[in-house]
Order: C-alpha cells, then structure tokens, then sequence
C-alpha cells in the first residue's frame, strides 16, 4: 500500500525553529497575539523582531487560539494541496484551547485523516516532542505506535524557566499553583517548571546567581539517567536575559562531560511571542530532551 501524502503541522507554542521547519516542510498555526488590543497572527503578521522592538511600550499583551472554524480552513487547505493525512502538534491543552479546537474540527473536513497530538508541554518542550512525533511518523512508524510513546515522549522532556517577576505568568492565568506564592517571591528569584502541561514552581533561590545554577544542576541531573537522544534547548526573551541563558547553558556544558552522554544537539533560539506572552519578556530558560532508552 503507498504510504499516504501526510502534512505535519505545529502552532507557535511549541517554537518550532527554522530549521525544523523547513526540514520537514512544516505547516503551521501562528496562535494570536493581542497588543493593546490589536490581533496579530504569530509567525505571520507578527514577527520575533517585530515584538520585541515594541513590546516594552505595550500595557496590555495576551494570546487566544485559533478557532474551530480557523481549524477547519486549515484543514480544508491542506486537503486542496492533496494531502491525505495531517499530523497535527500542539501546545498543552492545559494552557490554550487550541488542542480542544483542533480536535472539534477534525469532523467537518471528510475524506482527511487527521491526528492530533497534546505535547503536554510548551517553548522548547512542545518542539522536543513534535520533532520526536514527526521522525517517528517519517520513518514510517505506524500513528498507533507513536501514540503509545507519547507519554514517554513527554516525560522525557524538561522546561526550565526563570524571570525577574511573574505578574504575567499570573495576569495570563498560566502558573496553576504557583499563584499563591507571588507575594514571597518579590525578593527572590524563581525557578519554574512545565509539568503535567501546566507551569508549576521547581524552586525559589536567592538571586540570579543561584536560580541560574539551580537550572544547571537540575538539567545535569535529568540528563545523567536520560543519555540517549540528547537535545540542549537555550532561549531568552528581552536581550538583557540573553547574559543569564548562556551562564546557566556554560554550568551545564561544563558538567556535562562527568555522565555518560555522548552525542547532543545544541539549539539556541528566542522565544516565540505566543510563550513569551505567557511569561513575559523578562524570561530565560533552559530546556533538556534525553531519553532512558531510544524511543
């Protein structure tokens, strides 16, 4: 049987790279981003330079998803370029709609086999698992075994966020529980986590100085019993967080020849408006995919 005209698509959650793009042809859905107001499509109307050149002058940014009636466009357009079956990749459905969205539009497109997968995750964790998705479904592994993988998938990525204030993590709803810990937080840096799809507090460190190699440390010991398949993901939002990325992304390289890791990929990248809109721009982070055995 000829293996089926399949498009792999990933929304702006899960900051696909450049070069992840276009590897694979990508489609794409730019999640919308609103500045004072203003809807922008990110990745379409809305580029990283753009944003950031006019972020700091905007009293009021969020972001919604794509509809279901967005979904449907996007699925019907796939089908009129002759594809037979869409894999489609999101941002945690614990943090946006637009898992929900996708799977409500999945009906009115007949004769398109559609599948959409939760990466349970977002920044560099939504791409870790999509491009994970992506080659095993390009190396003609059938979608029921790469759905049965996807919880280790997801287990084997790890997001770890730090910023010098989360009032937008809280204005944005996204923190889940670490809302009631921003009052003791005024004087002390945090170091967060995206786990079980929602972003949850990992530490609180005295200064920079720490909260930069707690997130060393904790990449290290993830890493030690995940060797395989190794993926370093550096990121930052406004440039004066760009100096503290590369200190904790330098404690990390200086380690992690002590374990048995051998082969990595190292990307470096800004964060995309959509995630950065969660957090705020005053936000680095540091992320790490290792798996205990390949998947």
């Amino acid at each position: 049987m000829a293996e089926k005209k399949t498009a792999f698509m990933v929304d702006s959650g899960c900051e696909p790279t450049q070069a992840f793009i276009q590897k694979y042809n990508l489609e794409f859905v730019g999640i919308n981003i609103v500045l004072d107001g203003k809807n922008y499509i990110d990745g379409e109307q809305l580029l990283h330079e753009q944003f950031y050149a006019t972020v700091d002058g905007v009293s009021d940014f969020s972001t919604t998803p794509p509809s279901q009636s967005d979904m449907i466009k996007k699925y019907k357009a796939l089908k009129n370029k002759g594809y037979e079956r869409v894999i489609d990749i999101h941002m945690s459905s614990k943090l946006s709609q637009v898992v929900a969205n996708s799977n409500a539009a999945k009906g009115f497109v007949p004769g398109l086999e559609i599948h959409v997968f939760d990466t349970q995750s977002v920044s560099a964790g939504g791409y870790f698992v999509a491009e994970k998705i992506v080659e095993m479904v390009t190396q003609g592994r059938p979608i029921a075994e790469v759905k049965a993988a996807l919880p280790e998938i997801t287990r084997s990525a790890q997001v770890l966020i730090s910023a010098s204030t989360l009032k937008f993590f809280v204005k944005n709803g996204r923190i889940g529980k670490a809302k009631g810990l921003v009052g003791s937080l005024l004087r002390m840096k945090p170091v967060l986590i995206i786990e079980d799809g929602r972003v949850t507090p990992f530490s609180t460190e005295k200064g920079m100085e720490k909260a930069i190699q707690r997130m060393a440390d904790a990449s290290m010991e993830f890493l030690s019993s995940r060797p395989h398949n190794v993926k370093i993901y550096k990121a930052f939002g406004s440039d004066n967080n760009k100096p503290y990325m590369e200190k904790a992304f330098e404690r990390l390289m200086d380690k992690l020849p002590s374990i048995a890791v051998k082969d990595y990929q190292v990307i470096s990248g800004r964060g995309w408006p959509t995630v950065t809109c969660h957090s705020g721009p005053e936000v680095f982070a540091l992320s790490v995919y290792g798996e205990r055995h390949p998947i």
